[in-house]
């Protein structure tokens, strides 16, 4: 049976259609991982839309998606923003990621290969190298986040375990929006700390010792939120410092 002319145009025009949501969706995302958009009242809708050459269905069907996933916000009668997260909300996600990496690396110590321990030596390697770089602060952290990401990655493959990876992997996601939120930033300062803890869950990997490289990975990922926890803190602590003399000033 011949497929008409009409029919044609209408499956490649979805196609299209199709290319275009997935284009913008990662290019958000990608933005929201890297902290882009944390400090603006709205999404720019029209300039994103006009920045990748598409219309403004595509960037508001993947506002809704961000939105169900938990990382944007809507607000009625003046457009999406970044969402807000409570700092409990914020401790309690990071004692559930911590559990689930800690699992993960206890998988990884009954199932690593040789092969497995010289892929993760040489990532970690590579995180060791960057507190040696004359770099800024922001460009070390941007390299840390691929890097890290790359690691936690590699553990997850050494782990075997597609269902279970590939939930802490939506779970990483929010991890980094996080840590990449007005918060606090990259954390470059913790990469020396971070490629010590790293170190300490391979050895405990490469021993197959997996009740070591989980208490390994959950120490790190909670010592992550501990310093998201502190700079919060110095956060709001300057921000009523600089309350306080606005007031003085002004009596």
């Amino acid at each position: 049976m011949a497929v008409s002319a009409t029919s044609r145009r209408t499956s490649k025009n979805q196609r299209r259609g199709l290319a275009a949501g997935t284009r913008v969706y990662d290019y958000l995302k990608s933005q929201l991982l890297e902290g882009a958009f944390h400090n603006v009242a709205r999404l720019p809708v029209e300039d994103i839309a006009a920045e990748l050459e598409v219309s403004r269905q595509p960037v508001m069907d993947s506002i809704k998606r961000l939105t169900v996933e938990g990382f944007l916000e809507i607000i009625p009668q003046v457009g999406s923003r970044v969402r807000r997260h409570e700092t409990r909300d914020v401790q309690d996600f990071f004692h559930l990621f911590a559990l689930s990496e800690a699992y993960l690396a206890r998988l990884a110590a009954e199932r690593a290969e040789m092969e497995d321990i010289v892929n993760l030596r040489l990532i970690s390697a590579q995180i060791g190298a960057l507190t040696r770089l004359r770099k800024s602060t922001l460009e070390i952290g941007k390299l840390y986040r691929i890097l890290n990401r790359k690691f936690h990655y590699e553990i997850r493959i050494v782990a075997r375990s597609n269902a279970v990876g590939e939930l802490v992997e939506t779970l990483r996601d929010r991890s980094d929006f996080f840590l990449m939120s007005d918060r606090g930033g990259g954390f470059a300062e913790r990469v020396e700390t971070a490629h010590a803890e790293h170190e300490a869950i391979i050895d405990a990997i490469e021993e197959r010792d997996g009740s070591r490289a989980a208490e390994a990975m959950k120490t790190h990922i909670l010592a992550v939120e501990g310093s998201l926890h502190d700079v919060t803190a110095a956060s709001v602590s300057r921000n009523k410092a600089l309350r306080r003399t606005k007031r003085r000033r002004m009596d």
